[in-house]
């Protein structure tokens, strides 16, 4: 059974039941509950296009992005952190998951890595932010510890980092979407702003979790859905776009309940 939720992997819970052993979630992207890859086509279902290229698939070149702040809850109703171990795609309770394709600067991380959990704890839910805190999106990069020095992932200091970059090519044409905060205000570009963003454009995200779950999907599909697959109809988090509003619409954005949104599907053996 699939309970709503965008990533697809195996989850070992064997962690929690030991001290000093961390606990790996396995991140994998999935468009219909098909594993993607580097390598796998893909055809968008309401790609309206008929050209032969697209019609020969999509493949991602990109597909990335940032958590943090996770969370479980535990059958007394009680929400407790859960630490990040750290490694070169995790620090500072930030961590990048995703890959960059292609032999040069190629990046491949879909592991979230997890402190052990002290006491055997009777957990119900996971919830984690996609996205990364104000206080750390607008530092200097060049100051910063993996994985908030990786260039891709940074559009400015202003702006800050790009919490998602998702981009995509067919043949003939290709799509990227990048999310980030907009609506930034600071002296200049250079200079980072002392208040919140107008848009943070943070996402949180909340699914059950217990110790029969065995995979949490990222599934492409529900990006996508609605959406037609060209270069005009790329998003650079435009709250004015037509496009950029699907999106956010898609990841369960500037809902009233935003965390029920349907991008990532965790599996039970229920």
């Amino acid at each position: 059974a699939y309970t709503t939720l965008v990533f697809f992997g195996a989850i070992s819970l064997s962690g929690c039941l030991q001290k000093d052993v961390s606990t790996k979630i396995i991140f994998t992207p999935t468009y219909n509950s098909i594993a993607l890859n580097c390598q796998t086509n893909f055809q968008p279902f309401d790609n309206k296009s008929s050209e032969a290229s697209n019609l020969q698939g999509w493949k991602y070149t990109q597909l990335q992005f940032f958590i943090h702040n996770i969370e479980i809850k535990t059958r007394e109703n009680t929400w407790q952190p859960w630490v990040m171990e750290t490694n070169i795609y995790q620090s500072n309770d930030v961590a990048l998951l995703g890959e960059m394709c292609g032999e040069i600067n190629k990046q491949s991380n879909w592991v979230l890595e997890l402190t052990s959990l002290t006491d055997h704890q009777d957990i119900t839910d996971i919830r984690f932010t996609l996205g990364i805190p104000f206080s750390l999106n607008h530092l200097n990069p060049l100051t910063q510890e993996s994985p908030l020095n990786i260039s891709s992932m940074f559009w400015g200091w202003r702006v800050g980092h790009k919490f998602m970059r998702v981009e995509l090519g067919s043949k003939n044409d290709d799509w990227i979407f990048h999310l980030g905060s907009t609506g930034c205000k600071a002296l200049s570009p250079v200079r980072a702003p002392k208040e919140q963003c107008l848009q943070p454009n943070k996402v949180v995200i909340s699914l059950p979790f217990t110790q029969g779950t065995t995979h949490i999907a990222f599934d492409l599909s529900v990006l996508l859905n609605n959406l037609e697959l060209t270069r005009e109809n790329s998003c650079q988090s435009s709250p004015d776009k037509k496009s950029c509003k699907l999106l956010f619409e898609n990841l369960g954005m500037n809902t009233i309940e935003n965390n029920e949104q349907l991008l990532f599907k965790a599996k039970t053996d229920e």
